[in-house]
């Protein structure tokens, strides 16, 4: 049996983000036959071991000392700081596992994020980076929309230039990795631009072959109506301020409604701005709902509306496929990367005023034209069924791995 070993800070059964995508890494790996061993945060301990897993999956814990351990809860800088010196000792735990099982394969799955890097290229062996993001930046035309928290986006994207430029596991290992995928296209650019030598393109992310509707109908409107939906955090890179400006103008369409699924730091302003433009008849606010029941808002809704301006690779948009809903989307990173033209509508990112009204022009086009909601339904749908997990794991090991199970 092949040993590999992969890098998996954030990682647990039964939650999302970060730790489902890891959580998956490290199980599909191990259901395609590899000995797999995982180094991973010592807290996700509890959540692991309160599950069964493959015997052929072993979880190698690392822990930072207290006084760091708990840097990660204070700001985004300091828990940068934490997992950086997180790497630094799950690089020398891995060094003492690979001089002991001598690995064929290293494979840093998580966290995916270029500037933070990994310090296992050091070991000698194969070292596979990614699917990761870190090259995707929101446009300074809209930082209106970001309201406040503009300032923070602007420190953010000094503080990953300067992890590019001096961080110890940036640069030398994209230029030292075997392979580097990328999870968009800006981020694939980044990576090539630094001095990857083998550089892919790849979504960072799966469905479970069971989330998928059992009896799959395309969707058909109901006659003079279409329900568009929103689902993701509150945050101000998701920019639901832009979505409401696109629905004040579609407020002379009082039976195209929005249903938002969320909540986050932005709560305050969206609640606000649907006060303020009198949307209350036709944006509908759900808060934090369980993951079952957007699932059922899934399956009750037509249109997937969702212009981030900043995102690596959404998977709400190859969730809400699984159901058949199209996309009205910007062409801009993860999205325009995801969604082509048979499942959706992509519109340009380049002035708000611009956007607004290609935006809005999509949704009406989609409204007036049932007949093509339904025929991208079945594409959306077509397309998301293509992109499991096991299917996901299976290409990337197939193309990139220098030995198969």
């Amino acid at each position: 049996m092949k040993r590999i070993l992969i890098s998996a800070f954030a990682c647990q059964p039964n939650r999302g983000s970060e730790y489902n995508i890891n959580w998956n890494w490290a199980v599909g790996l191990a259901k395609l036959g590899y000995e797999v061993h995982c180094l991973t945060m010592g807290s996700n301990r509890p959540s692991i071991e309160s599950v069964e897993t493959p015997k052929n999956l072993h979880f190698q814990y690392v822990t930072a000392p207290l006084g760091l351990q708990v840097m990660h809860k204070f700001s985004e800088g300091s828990l940068y700081v934490h997992y950086i010196f997180w790497q630094w000792l799950a690089y020398r735990k891995g060094k003492k596992l690979h001089k002991k099982l001598k690995f064929e394969v290293v494979h840093h799955v998580g966290w995916g994020s270029i500037q933070l890097g990994s310090f296992l290229y050091k070991l000698d062996a194969p070292f596979i980076f990614g699917p990761a993001g870190g090259g995707q930046k929101a446009p300074e035309a809209f930082k209106e929309y970001f309201k406040q928290y503009w300032s923070s986006e602007v420190k953010r994207d000094k503080v990953t230039n300067l992890l590019t430029k001096y961080g110890p596991s940036c640069k030398k290992m994209i230029r030292s990795a075997q392979t580097v995928i990328a999870c968009n296209p800006e981020s694939l650019q980044f990576v090539k631009d630094i001095g990857a030598k083998n550089s892919h393109l790849s979504m960072d992310h799966g469905l479970q072959d069971d989330f998928y509707p059992e009896n799959f109908v395309p969707r058909v409107p109901e006659p003079g109506t279409l329900k568009l939906l929103w689902v993701g955090r509150f945050m101000p890179r998701k920019a639901v301020l832009l979505t409401l400006d696109v629905m004040n103008r579609l407020k002379k369409y009082p039976a195209i409604t929005l249903t938002i699924v969320g909540d986050g730091e932005m709560k305050d302003d969206i609640v606000q701005k649907i006060k303020d433009d009198g949307l209350e008849d036709t944006v509908k606010l759900t808060g934090m709902i369980t993951y079952d029941e957007v699932k059922q808002y899934y399956a009750v809704s037509d249109v997937f509306f969702f212009n981030s301006l900043r995102d690596s690779c959404p998977t709400q948009l190859t969730e809400s496929m699984a159901f058949g809903l199209p996309i009205v989307t910007l062409n801009l990173h993860g999205q325009g990367f995801v969604v082509n033209d048979e499942t959706g509508i992509r519109c340009s990112a380049i002035t708000p005023a611009q956007t607004i009204t290609e935006l809005e022009e999509a949704i009406v086009d989609l409204y007036h034209n049932p007949a093509k909601v339904t025929k991208m339904s079945q594409a959306a749908y077509d397309f998301a069924r293509k992109q499991t997990w096991s299917a996901r794991i299976r290409s990337i090991v197939e193309k990139h791995y220098p030995v198969q199970p």
